[in-house]
């Protein structure tokens, strides 16, 4: 499953934003801040990426906080359990999947959705 990093500036609110979207969605992602850190300014320089929120997932790199974007470059969603509410990620275009639930064993099934 692909890997989410997201550039961010202390000070930015369109970051603050986008990590609040990425959270409710249950995305894991990891966070790498310019303003403090000196190899992530290095890494964004050499990426030419110019703005924050950047986003690199997989070999793609987006340049602001865009939610198509960002899912239509997921290889998975995130799902909750309808018994117990725990998250876990469902790979997409897999047809009908089973899942069971790590946290109350329930199983269920979920129609993918396509990539």
């Amino acid at each position: 499953m692909k890997e989410i990093i997201m550039y961010t500036t202390s000070t930015c609110p369109h970051c603050k934003t986008a990590k609040e979207y990425l959270n409710s969605k249950g995305f894991h992602y990891i966070e790498k801040n310019a303003s403090v850190d000196p190899v992530a300014r290095n890494e964004m320089a050499a990426k030419k990426l110019m703005g924050v929120p950047s986003f690199v997932i997989g070999d793609e790199t987006i340049v602001g906080f865009d939610r198509q974007k960002i899912e239509a470059l997921l290889d998975y969603t995130v799902e909750a359990c309808p018994k117990c509410g725990q998250r876990a990620r469902v790979p997409k275009g897999k047809g009908t999947v089973r899942i069971t639930c790590k946290q109350c064993q329930n199983t269920f099934t979920l129609k993918t959705k396509t990539m």
